[in-house]
């Protein structure tokens, strides 16, 4: 897994490539934080257009940076994934809890409005 962040105007965006299995989620982790820490009132989204697959300690961190976000009147989205990471979180409910984008594109236009 490779993560490139991109911060325009007050959005973060991290790119991921490769699947998040065990001992990355640690890295990317620290991805998420380090943009907590760069805004009072954070705006993350997270593209996933190049992550075939995710461990549960992966959306243990997409869950706790989401709560960190939204206790900051932030906003926290994921975008383009797959099939495979959809049917994910739908079965763990969490489609209902984050916010998720058809694309980068989408989310970003929605966090500008």
């Amino acid at each position: 897994m490779k993560t490139k962040t991109k911060k325009k105007n007050d959005i973060f965006t991290i790119e991921i490539d490769g699947p998040i299995k065990s001992g990355m989620e640690f890295d990317l982790a620290d991805e998420l934080e380090a943009c907590l820490h760069d805004s009072e009132v954070p705006k993350i989204v997270v593209d996933m257009k190049k992550v075939p697959f995710i461990n549960s300690a992966a959306l243990g961190i997409f869950l706790n940076i989401f709560k960190e976000v939204e206790k900051r009147n932030g906003r926290f989205g994921l975008c383009s994934i797959s099939s495979d990471v959809d049917n994910l979180l739908e079965i763990t409910k969490l489609s209902s809890v984050l916010e998720i984008f058809k694309n980068q594109e989408d989310a970003i236009d929605s966090f500008t409005d």
